[in-house]
């Protein structure tokens, strides 16, 4: 309580920050306290500078955080909105509503881009520079005004008023259809690598993916199907946050080198 009171009299006191306090109360919903944690929210790695204790300040811990924090909320959300769905379902649901193009298209929408300091020029900015700082921003939600806020923060201003959860579950979600278009497309050889796992009842596979003899990611599942999916959908997640694998002189081919045990 203290805390907050202290607060809300900085917030009273200093014209230098009113400005941002209100900006980002109508972004949260609620007045800021500790408006630190926010600055650091919007500081690009570009950006970094060292602090009077020599550490190097930026947005990438918070990132962690709030990433961490967005999972967990979202979890909860999707596991009571479908009481009857299956794990599968909510695992490809939460990924669908937290990748870094719908978080950057959110952080856009509700303003979170204008406050991203970068020495990245603004016309070659990463795309989801907006989406890692969300995830920053929703840390310093947490850290300033704890776990019940930011889980309203994020349900009640991202997910009901600024996204259609409804539509972005049911879009496309063939990551494996995706993945061979656009190995296509770019002359990338794709090769699976799936296994059936012992001591598994049910049966588990997993399955590795390599775009050019790279390994660029790895899932399973409770079929052959399933784990080439979830392959797929992390090499996907790598090659949309700009990794994109080694030429190597093949033509752009798909193979499958399945095993049972």
């Amino acid at each position: 309580m203290l805390r907050r009171l202290l607060g809300w009299w900085k917030y009273i006191t200093d014209d230098s920050e009113k400005n941002f306090r209100q900006d980002l109360k109508n972004i949260i919903g609620t007045y800021p306290i500790d408006l630190r944690y926010y600055k650091i929210a919007f500081i690009h790695k570009s950006a970094s500078y060292i602090d009077h204790e020599g550490k190097v300040v930026n947005n990438e811990r918070l990132e962690f955080l709030g990433d961490a924090i967005l999972g967990a909320v979202v979890g909860d959300y999707l596991f009571r909105l479908f009481p009857d769905a299956n794990e599968g379902f909510l695992t490809q649901a939460r990924s669908k509503l937290v990748n870094r193009k719908i978080l950057s298209a959110l952080a856009n929408k509700i303003g979170i881009n204008q406050f991203i300091i970068t020495h990245i020029k603004r016309f070659k900015i990463n795309k989801h520079i907006p989406g890692n700082a969300l995830e920053a921003f929703i840390g310093a939600v947490y850290l300033d005004l704890g776990y019940n806020i930011t889980k309203n923060f994020i349900i009640s201003r991202l997910l009901r008023q600024n996204l259609d959860v409804q539509q972005v579950i049911n879009s496309e979600n063939n990551f494996k259809s995706r993945i061979l278009e656009w190995a296509q497309h770019s002359n990338v050889m794709v090769n699976f690598d799936t296994k059936q796992l012992d001591n598994h009842v049910p049966a588990r596979f997993k399955s590795e993916i390599y775009l050019n003899d790279q390994f660029f990611g790895e899932g399973t599942g409770g079929s052959k199907k399933e784990a080439e999916q979830e392959a797929a959908r992390e090499a996907f997640k790598k090659i949309d946050n700009g990794q994109i694998p080694k030429k190597n002189g093949h033509p752009p081919t798909s193979t499958n080198h399945s095993t049972s045990n």
